[in-house]
């Protein structure tokens, strides 16, 4: 399920609704971004609907699919820092412990 449309993506991301060249990269970065949101909380957002979806999780989501849009490869050429309360902080309230 996706946590959000693409015109929030290109909101998030300060994209002008008329730029369409990336929107099929948009919408893989979408897609792989709701996945592991998914993944990181263990199926911990069973239960909720695209309505009832909490603003923390559509707002974790966001930040992951621009991650993913704005960082394309795998080495970073700048010291990257985690920003606090971040992704994380937002979905670790849904977050259910796997157990090994």
């Amino acid at each position: 399920m996706n946590y959000f449309t693409l015109p929030e993506l290109k909101e998030q991301l300060n994209i002008e609704s008329g730029f369409t060249r990336d929107d099929h990269y948009l919408s893989g970065c979408t897609t792989v971004a709701c996945l592991s949101v998914d993944n990181y909380c263990n199926n911990g957002l069973t239960g909720f609907t695209g309505t009832t979806i909490p603003a923390t999780v559509k707002q974790a989501a966001l930040m992951l699919a621009a991650h993913f849009y704005l960082n394309r490869q795998i080495v970073s050429f700048a010291t990257g820092v985690e920003i606090p309360y971040s992704f994380q902080f937002l979905l670790n309230p849904y977050k259910i412990d796997a157990i090994c």
